[in-house]
């Protein structure tokens, strides 16, 4: 894998043999949010430079929904203890029980200024995202998500 010039990817070379693609800044206007945009990104981003795995801090059940096309398995979400391992290796991790959280990642007032979209569910049906994961009841806080890319996407 080479590495990109980009600012919006991080790659972990030196910890995970570049075998691991940092996501940040992922953000589509709200008028075209829903329509798989940055899905299709994601999408083509993994098979044209084959990551085995993705990471990203976030409190949006949006952006675990969008790596759930391209991944197997998800940490928190899933159980997988090689996952677990990897978002405990992330800068700024604090390991809460099972869970990995970057603890004062945004500003008092929160990355989304009253309208968080951690009070929504990661799944159908499911419970918002700060009653599944307790220390996102602050504003504050995000999740360190790692996820195993598909086997589809693979070198």
């Amino acid at each position: 894998m080479t590495q990109t010039s980009s600012s919006h990817f991080r790659w972990p070379g030196d910890i995970f043999g570049g075998k691991a693609i940092e996501l940040a800044g992922r953000v589509v206007h709200p008028e075209y949010q829903g329509l798989g945009i940055a899905t299709d990104l994601l999408t083509r981003l993994v098979a044209n430079e084959k990551p085995l795995y993705l990471t990203t801090y976030t409190r949006n059940p949006a952006i675990l929904r969008m790596m759930r096309h391209v991944t197997s398995s998800l940490a928190p979400l899933d159980d997988d203890h090689e996952l677990m391992a990897l978002a405990a290796a992330q800068p700024h991790a604090s390991l809460r029980g099972n869970v990995t959280y970057h603890m004062n990642r945004y500003s008092e007032a929160g990355l989304f200024q009253g309208n968080d979209p951690a009070d929504r569910p990661a799944t159908k049906g499911g419970v918002p995202l700060k009653e599944q994961f307790p220390a996102l009841q602050s504003v504050r806080h995000a999740l360190v998500v790692a996820a195993r890319v598909k086997e589809e996407y693979e070198r």
